[in-house]
């Protein structure tokens, strides 16, 4: 019989016992990662559907197509960014508002549309104090006209309601402050006794 000094021969240990230690650290980790964007992907998703499907954005976009200007800065068919640049929207007891800035391209241009906007529960439509496109080397297209309307609960300043005040001649100076009585000058009260 043959037999070798060693002893039997003992075959090497497979891949599996020789890596095991590594190789589920990886696989769980790979595992989560790939949970973890498939959720993050999702969410994306649905929350782009909720901000596409917004009044807001669909509104402005479509004021933006129907504008001359904008079409022959941009060219026509006008398209808008699938994802917006910004979006702030508050929404209260009695209405919304909204603040935003969208990519909108043309086959001549690109730009961004830049508003802000109102609604109130029981209107259908969004009213804007801001809607314009902002397009590189072109002045600014202001799509609400000359005067947009103010914000619900912003009161306009009007100069004709301050009282008129004749000037004075260049050599006069007005004349000082008396205190008023019980005041000193200091802004403190005389104490009678």
């Amino acid at each position: 019989m043959n037999t070798t000094s060693e002893g039997q021969l003992v075959p090497p240990p497979g891949w599996w016992s020789r890596n095991w230690k590594w190789a589920v650290p990886t696989g769980c980790l790979g595992l989560l990662l790939s949970c973890g964007c498939l959720g993050a992907l999702l969410f994306s998703a649905t929350a782009w559907q909720s901000l596409k499907g917004n009044g807001v954005i669909v509104e402005a976009v479509t004021q933006a197509r129907q504008s001359m200007e904008v079409r022959e800065a941009l060219g026509e068919p006008i398209t808008s960014s699938t994802v917006p640049q910004q979006f702030n929207m508050y929404t209260g007891n009695d209405g919304s508002s909204a603040r935003f800035a969208v990519g909108v391209h043309g086959p001549k241009a690109s730009g961004t549309l830049v508003g802000e906007g109102y609604k109130k529960d029981d209107e259908e439509a969004w009213t804007f104090t801001t809607l314009k496109v902002e397009v590189p080397d072109h002045p600014v297209i202001n799509l609400l006209g000359p005067t947009p309307e103010p914000a619900p609960d912003i009161i306009p300043f009007d100069p004709k309601s301050l009282p008129d005040v004749e000037p004075l001649p260049e050599d006069e100076q007005p004349a000082p402050r008396k205190p008023e009585r019980g005041k000193t000058g200091q802004g403190q009260e005389d104490i009678e006794l």
